[in-house]
């Protein structure tokens, strides 16, 4: 009887251990969303992606292993996605459409973000929102 008391009481303790590691893994686990990141070069140099990011109108550059990468925009709304492929084709611009990841904070204004530019038909006011987008990402990274 005592063996099987020992045995309940071991499988008891071996289930609220597990338990307790899996929920405690989970608190600091980070969330993360993907959304699509309009890349139009990547170079070895830094002065590289500077000399082409200059041609652009809005850009930031970001150190990717040992890459420079351009991007001119960061959206997640596929509607607002659609319409820039579009815009950017217009433009005669070559885009590299990719998927990356972003943190929760980010991301969450980022769908702000998309609902003004939804919500208007000013190109002033995409470029300003697009420039604060990518400001805002650059921020992002910085802070993690």
């Amino acid at each position: 009887m005592k063996k099987l008391m020992l045995i309940g009481l071991s499988i008891t303790a071996g289930f609220l251990f597990t338990f307790f590691i899996l929920n405690k893994k989970n608190i600091y686990a980070k969330e993360e969303y993907m959304i699509f990141a309009f890349q139009v070069g990547a170079f070895e140099k830094y002065d590289n992606a500077i000399d082409f990011s200059e041609k652009l109108p809005s850009s930031i550059i970001i150190k990717e292993g040992k890459l420079y990468k351009i991007y001119v925009a960061l959206y997640n709304d596929i509607d607002i996605v659609n319409k820039m492929i579009v815009y950017f084709e217009n433009n005669n611009i070559n885009i590299y459409l990719r998927s990356i990841k972003v943190g929760k904070e980010f991301y969450t204004n980022l769908v702000n973000y998309e609902q003004i530019i939804n919500s208007s038909k000013d190109v002033n006011v995409y470029n300003q929102v697009n420039q604060s987008i990518l400001n805002l990402y650059i921020e992002s990274i910085n802070n993690d």
